[in-house]
This record gives C-alpha cells, sequence and structure tokens, in this order.
C-alpha cells in the first residue's frame, strides 16, 4: 500500500445536525463510556472496557492507523454538544484496489434517532468522492438486526454469508459481507 495518507488528517465533516471530527485526548473520558456499554461492544471484537486507559490506547490505536494509511476514525458529535456520542470511520483502507471498509457505534440512549444513518451518509460521501475509493466494505454479525437494517437504509447489499470468519468472545462467529459501490451511491438523496 502506498502511503499517500502519510500527512492527511482527519478532516472536519459536517452532517446535518451532527459533526464528524477527529477524536484526540479530550475524548478519552466519552470513549470510554461508549467502550464500557456492553450494549456497544456487544457484537464488536473487543470487550468492553474497563478501565479508562484502554480508551486512551484506543485514540492512539485511531492515531497509528492513520498515520500508516490503513484507517481514519471520525466521533461523531451534535453540533449543540461537544460531547463524543459515537465513532465511525474507514478501516482496512486499500487504495491499490480503491475500497475500506467501514465501521461504527454509537451510544444506545441515541439508537433510532437517525443519527448514524445522517453520519454514515457523510463518510461516505467523503470516501466516494474526496477519497476516490470505489467500494466500502462492511462486516456485520447476522445476529446484529439494528446494524443489518442501517446497512440496508444506506443501500448497501448483501454479498454473502462468511462462516465462523471470527473467533471473538470465546466462540467463532459467522458474518454476513455487505457492500457500497460509488456507482450505487445516489448523491441527490443524501446531500
Amino acid at each position: 500500500m502506498n502511503n499517500q495518507y502519510k500527512e492527511v488528517e482527519v478532516p472536519v465533516l459536517p452532517a446535518d445536525g451532527l459533526l464528524l471530527r477527529p477524536i484526540s485526548e479530550k475524548d478519552i473520558a466519552a470513549l470510554f463510556n461508549l467502550f464500557s456499554s456492553e450494549k456497544v461492544t456487544r457484537f464488536m471484537d473487543i470487550e468492553r472496557f474497563i478501565n479508562v486507559s484502554e480508551a486512551a490506547q484506543l485514540v492512539a490505536f485511531f492515531r497509528e492507523k492513520l498515520l500508516s494509511g490503513e484507517g481514519m476514525r471520525w466521533g461523531i458529535y451534535q453540533q449543540d454538544n461537544d460531547t463524543l456520542i459515537g465513532t465511525c470511520g474507514l478501516h482496512h483502507i486499500n487504495k491499490t484496489h480503491y475500497k475500506a471498509e467501514m465501521g461504527y457505534d454509537l451510544l444506545p440512549a441515541f439508537w433510532g434517532k437517525g443519527i448514524m444513518t445522517t453520519a454514515l451518509h457523510r463518510l461516505l460521501q467523503y470516501a466516494f468522492e474526496d477519497l476516490a475509493l470505489n467500494r466500502i466494505e462492511a462486516v456485520v454479525d447476522p445476529a446484529n438486526k439494528l446494524s443489518l437494517r442501517l446497512l440496508e437504509r444506506l443501500g448497501f447489499h448483501q454479498e454473502g454469508l462468511l462462516r465462523q470468519a471470527f473467533f471473538q468472545k470465546g466462540h467463532f462467529v459467522d458474518a454476513y459481507m455487505f457492500s457500497l459501490l460509488s456507482s450505487d451511491y445516489n448523491y441527490e438523496l443524501h446531500y
């Protein structure tokens, strides 16, 4: 992979009442609050946080991935409030093949309000227009019904079931592979 992202910073992206912006050390307490929720981490490949130092390590991890060109992560904020309520981003960025994988999480108090739909529309616009990616993938546990519905609303296509694709939290987990191509994305519907 080339090092095109070496000097790149995570840009601030306004999104209809939300602000996607870089995550920093000032977000550590909010990140701990987010990832210490069993509801948030239930379908993730990480255990829920039990120590605030884990949130500090996560900020450093996001920075490493940015510097290596492998990922970009945004904090999700309401425009009138500077407290992080979720994150979203791109990982496994592969410029050779013009693709990346999308990940996201949100505090349960904000579920069902259209916040993640709005945030991910803005992320997808940035990925397709500014990064010139062609394919965005999402890998989802079949039991994560809310995430499955979100991806369908965003126009993603389910491509197949990856049987026992991951070993997490003591057992093998199946995963659905979803994708959205730049040619699938309807820019007029979103911005």
